[in-house]
């Protein structure tokens, strides 16, 4: 058997007008308990719940008791007697136990017991039975067993005897003796077949020898009837205990119950309200949707035409390029005649010094001649005609090479100018031919950009006509919505009723078992 430990003296008094309640399964394991249960035994209810219900076991408690507790309940009947319980910190509480058997369907499915406040002089005779069990003692003597009717039968019948032998022979002291054994006799037995009746009424009761032992001082019959009579006291108090215990609890749900159901109100009428805000944003949405629609449609046919534009700013850049690449090679042609002529000029001005060099040997010559001439005297004059005529064509040659080599000069400065001037058109024309790709690339980009940006818009205006059908269709469920929240309002209005009502019936059911408690 389980031993709690450790314990102390201090006996915690149990509260007044209270009743201890719990229920364990068929294993005895705690499935519910009161709250005043766990106040006095010191446990928490998590301590509690799921745990033996012989944590609360006293190592006081004789084995015995239990044993005769449980002797009954497997046999389908109810329990009662006085326990000693220990709390968590060891101290002790007594309790007057009314246990009976839980059932579904006609199955035992746990037991439920429900203690109230025992009577002091019961704990007192309880003490003493519980110490003399636990010390081996024998409680039930053949004395015991007898009824009172019968003792006193058996005494009177011993005095007529002893007064019969002592020599009491007249007939009226006879009579006597005779008239009280037959009185005696009689009550025996009218008594006896009273309590036998009394017992086959209470033969539903709960009657056990160790309960009449710890609640009377009578003998054992009338004690066993006594605990009867007991059993259906307690019987009673323990349903009408429940039935408060659950009208309490009920009382408690059903306010709970109330209170939530307004609340449950309070938040149907602020869903109703953001309901009908949703159904104004949604419809505020839908119009929105279409016009965003109609801006989408009118943005792809404005990149649709962009599209075009672009397409033939792209044709007209790319004739613009071959134009200009065109334009490139005759510049390079230029470019190229100009530095030909250029090196024919050069060509021509070493030419003309050859022949400025060529004058001025023959103007040399032709002095050198003259002046041979001159010292042959008279048979050189002719040759001295010869070479004045050859010195002045060398002159003239001369002059007319300076004037070739001038004007070749200037052709050669205005072939260089021009040459540079090509050059010039040559890194214009590369310049322009470039932008103009770069032009063209970016009208391709442009091109392609503003065909994705139609696409997109295209693609956006289908979606965004879904999308106005979806919203159409979210603003209908959602007035669907609104009346199904105007209908819950209302039944949640009938709800509260309900509740309501029923707390005033669970209030006066608790009222109903108090006033025949």
């Amino acid at each position: 058997m389980r031993k709690n430990l450790p314990v102390t003296d201090r006996e915690q008094p149990f509260p007044p007008g209270k009743k201890l309640i719990s229920s364990t399964d068929l294993r005895g394991k705690i499935q519910h308990c009161n709250q005043d249960f766990v106040d006095l035994s010191g446990f928490s209810r998590e301590e509690l719940i799921g745990q033996p219900h012989n944590i609360v076991r006293h190592p006081d408690m004789p084995p015995e008791a239990y044993e005769n507790m449980w002797s009954h309940l497997k046999a389908g009947e109810p329990w009662m007697g006085l326990v000693k319980n220990r709390c968590k910190n060891g101290d002790y509480y007594w309790v007057s136990a009314y246990v009976t058997p839980v059932t579904d369907s006609g199955n035992v499915v746990g037991y439920e017991s429900v203690r109230s406040c025992p009577n002091r002089a019961d704990v007192e005779r309880a003490e003493a039975l519980y110490a003399k069990i636990r010390a081996g003692k024998k409680i039930a003597t053949f004395w015991s067993k007898l009824d009172c009717s019968m003792i006193f039968s058996i005494s009177v019948l011993l005095i007529a005897g002893l007064l019969f032998l002592a020599g009491f022979r007249t007939a009226a002291e006879l009579i006597l003796v005779v008239d009280v054994v037959l009185y005696g006799a009689w009550n025996y037995f009218f008594r006896r077949r009273t309590l036998t009746e009394i017992s086959e009424q209470l033969s539903r009761s709960f009657t056990d020898d160790l309960a009449a032992r710890s609640y009377t001082d009578d003998d054992l019959a009338l004690g066993r009837i006594r605990v009867a009579v007991l059993s259906q006291q307690a019987h009673l108090d323990a349903v009408l205990t429940r039935i408060e215990d659950s009208s309490e609890e009920m009382k408690v749900a059903s306010s709970r119950s109330a209170q939530a159901s307004i609340e449950s109100q309070d938040t149907l009428r602020q869903q109703q309200s953001e309901i009908e805000q949703v159904a104004a944003a949604v419809h505020e949405m839908s119009m929105t949707i279409a016009e965003v629609s109609s801006n989408v449609q009118r943005t792809a046919e404005r990149a649709e035409g962009a599209r075009s534009f672009s397409d033939e700013g792209r044709t007209v850049v790319m004739e613009t390029r071959e134009a200009i690449d065109s334009l490139k090679q005759s510049v390079h042609a230029i470019g190229d005649a100009v530095e030909s002529l250029s090196q024919q000029t050069s060509e021509i001005v070493s030419a003309a010094k050859i022949i400025e060099d060529i004058a001025d040997q023959t103007n040399l010559l032709a002095l050198n001649a003259a002046i041979e001439a001159a010292r042959a005297g008279e048979h050189g004059r002719g040759f001295a005609v010869v070479a004045e005529e050859v010195r002045g064509l060398a002159k003239r040659t001369r002059d007319s090479t300076s004037e070739i080599q001038g004007i070749v000069e200037a052709l050669l400065t205005s072939s260089r100018q021009s040459v540079d001037k090509a050059e010039e058109g040559k890194l214009a024309a590369d310049s322009g031919l470039e932008k103009m790709i770069t032009a063209e690339q970016t009208l391709n980009d442009i091109a392609e950009n503003v065909g994705t940006i139609a696409e997109m818009a295209t693609q956006m205006a289908a979606a965004v006509e879904e999308q106005s059908q979806v919203s159409d269709q979210i603003n209908e469920q959602v007035d669907n919505i609104s009346q199904l929240a105007s209908d819950n309002l209302v039944k949640g209005q009938e709800s509260t009723d309900s509740v309501e009502e029923m707390e005033r019936i669970t209030a006066g059911l608790h009222e109903l078992v108090v006033r025949f408690k």
